[in-house]
């Protein structure tokens, strides 16, 4: 008879990271190490956008976390030498394409965090200006959703308390 553990679909799920990440380009500017940091970011994220009403402070702080650790070390481990202006013409850092016309923030990020993803799953080439400018991205979001999700909602309360 064998036993499951609650975290079986985690052990499962590395295994298909690992494998992915295998499966990449050796001659990939992207370590493997921030490809695992991309994995925890998309685990975060999406801890966050599935957890409704549950949603707390600390897992949008999570998902946080997990853009700054891919960004710090994206710049400590890459060339540092690609301009602004090479990664505007990647992606266009509009914040119609974060928000979406008339989309709510929710949507732009769960958006936002699969663009991000489909990095990670592609075996095509990723440059670091590519995958910093994606995630930049989704950080954006993240900030437009926690206003929307978290901040405007305590305001309301304050209003409504006084």
């Amino acid at each position: 008879m064998a036993t499951q553990t609650h975290d079986t679909p985690v052990v499962m799920a590395d295994a298909v990271i690992a494998q992915v990440i295998q499966l990449k380009d050796p001659d990939e500017a992207i370590s493997s190490a921030i490809w695992w940091r991309v994995a925890e970011l998309l685990r975060a994220c999406t801890t966050a956008t599935a957890s409704g009403p549950h949603l707390t402070s600390t897992l949008l702080e999570h998902a946080f976390n997990a853009t700054d650790d891919v960004l710090s070390s994206l710049s400590a481990d890459t060339d540092t030498s690609t301009a602004p202006s090479d990664l505007e013409t990647l992606l266009p850092l509009d914040s119609a394409l974060l928000l979406g016309a008339g989309d709510d923030a929710l949507a732009a990020t769960r958006r936002s965090c699969l663009r991000v993803a489909r990095l990670l799953f592609s075996l095509d080439r990723t440059t670091p200006a590519m995958l910093a400018t994606r995630v930049n991205q989704l950080r954006r979001a993240l900030t437009a959703w926690r206003f929307v999700a978290l901040d405007a909602t305590v305001g309301r309360r304050i209003a409504a308390a006084h």
